[in-house]
């Protein structure tokens, strides 16, 4: 077991990737095999989780935590430039810990090597298995992700929704901008009636 204190301790860490190979000859990185416990005050969580739980599910996360430890650790990616972790699943995992509900010192966390865009599907990823959304969040992190740079067909392909699907996304976060690269099809013509 590694425990952090601050973060000159992780940057000196020498972590070994465990890996385990599928079906179909495809490796599957395993991450939880490096579970670090790291003291709380360097964890933060991110601005784009559009997930949201009501407080009766946040009693009932806080009881489980107190019935059965804690037992699926925070995922997070290390920010160089803020020097801390950054919270890609586990929010509430993460509000759990803290002061108003169990006062945690130390969090159990798993440190993906994601960019931004990684990190944000991958928050889309993790919150689509499990849980509902709220659509105005989706359709940010959407806009998010075509700020970064990543195209429709990477944001089809990693958040599992179809293109119509991101064009509606898009049109609720209200930026025409947005649409400026799209190419439209020429599905209407135009008929003289007799």
């Amino acid at each position: 077991m590694v425990i952090i204190d601050d973060i000159n301790q992780f940057i000196k860490l020498k972590r070994e990737k465990f890996f385990s190979e599928g079906r179909r000859k495809v490796k599957i990185l395993i991450p939880c095999a490096n579970t670090l416990i790291v003291n709380r005050m360097l964890v933060q969580a991110n601005n784009y989780n559009p997930n949201s739980v009501p407080d009766s599910k946040m009693t009932l996360l806080k009881q489980s935590i107190i019935d059965n430890g804690f037992a699926f650790p925070i995922v997070t990616v290390f920010d160089h430039e803020l020097e801390k972790f950054v919270v890609v699943d586990g929010f509430h995992r993460y509000l759990i810990s803290g002061e108003k509900w169990l006062g945690m010192q130390y969090i159990p966390i798993v440190v993906l090597e994601h960019d931004i865009s990684q990190r944000m599907a991958a928050t889309w990823q993790f919150n689509k298995a499990r849980g509902f959304h709220q659509v105005d969040m989706d359709a940010d992190l959407i806009k998010s992700l075509i700020q970064q740079g990543m195209s429709e067909e990477n944001i089809c392909t990693h958040l599992g929704v179809d293109l119509d699907t991101v064009h509606r996304y898009k049109q609720v976060a209200g930026i025409s901008e947005l649409f400026k690269n799209v190419n439209y099809s020429t599905s209407w013509e135009m008929q003289e009636d007799d």
